[in-house]
């Protein structure tokens, strides 16, 4: 196999399929291997997840290699379908190859999400078999598909969303842009929920705040927020700024919305 990939894979046995992963990523060996990948922030995710009973959507928003999709399809008898988002090549290629391996249906586009249609460069090190770390530059001339969500489901018919759509978004600064690109989507299903990565490096580096990333949602449709790494149950204070709530180092934030009838 390792013929075809730019760096050597493990494959790994996950339930009834294999999950291959990159020799050289040591998040992978650090954390056990893809079932142990930082399950002190995903069982809680995937526990909502499967509390939702009926049956959802997962959107995977820079999916890289499929380990969040991994751990959801492993875990949530009630997920019906992925479709999957990556832009670095590489990491696209370990994606088809572990997509191939799901009995459900599970889409992979070698594509990033933002607000356009269009191109853009990745800055990434493509030396490695998934720099999950790249952003993506836009630029005419670029080597990267763009798509926004709203477009791609419009010209895109056929892929059926569940009333119930969940939205892992880990794109390195494209966060708002993903969220005002699928303002139609996400408004017109029943319910939402959202993994959203909060990063310090990348808020700096794309000067904007959590607040800002929550405002952008909300404007949409009301969430509550959780960071599951911290408390299952306790609601992000919208009135105090996040990191004056908690220590300043990346998160997985989850939010989910609110039902109509309760704003």
């Amino acid at each position: 196999m390792s013929a075809h990939f730019p760096q050597k894979l493990i494959r790994y046995k996950v339930k009834e399929r294999f999950f291959s992963v990159p020799l050289t990523e040591l998040c992978f060996w650090l954390e056990g291997g893809p079932n142990n990948y930082y399950l002190e922030e995903f069982i809680p995710f995937c526990d909502l997840l499967s509390d939702l009973e009926k049956p959802f959507t997962l959107l995977d928003l820079g999916a890289d290699i499929g380990t969040v999709s991994s751990l959801v399809a492993s875990r949530c008898t009630n997920l019906n379908n992925i479709i999957a988002f990556e832009p670095n090549p590489n990491s696209f290629t370990v994606l088809e190859q572990n997509f191939s391996q799901f009995a459900l249906d599970a889409m992979a586009l070698n594509s990033a999400v933002s607000n356009f249609n269009g191109k853009a460069d990745l800055e990434a090190d493509m030396s490695r078999a998934n720099d999950h770390e790249g952003q993506i530059i836009r630029a005419d001339s670029g080597a990267v598909d763009v798509v926004s969500l709203d477009s791609w489901f419009r010209l895109n018919p056929q892929v059926k969303l569940c009333s119930r759509v969940v939205v892992k978004i880990d794109v390195e600064g494209q966060e708002q842009q993903v969220l005002a690109g699928a303002a139609q989507l996400l408004t017109s299903v029943d319910s939402v929920i959202l993994l959203l990565e909060i990063h310090p490096d990348v808020l700096i580096k794309t000067n904007i705040t959590p607040e800002e990333l929550f405002r952008q949602a909300e404007a949409l449709r009301g969430f509550d927020w959780y960071v599951p790494i911290v408390s299952k149950d306790k609601k992000v204070d919208r009135t105090t700024a996040f990191f004056k709530q908690y220590e300043m180092k990346q998160y997985d934030v989850i939010g989910i919305s609110i039902p109509v009838e309760q704003q």
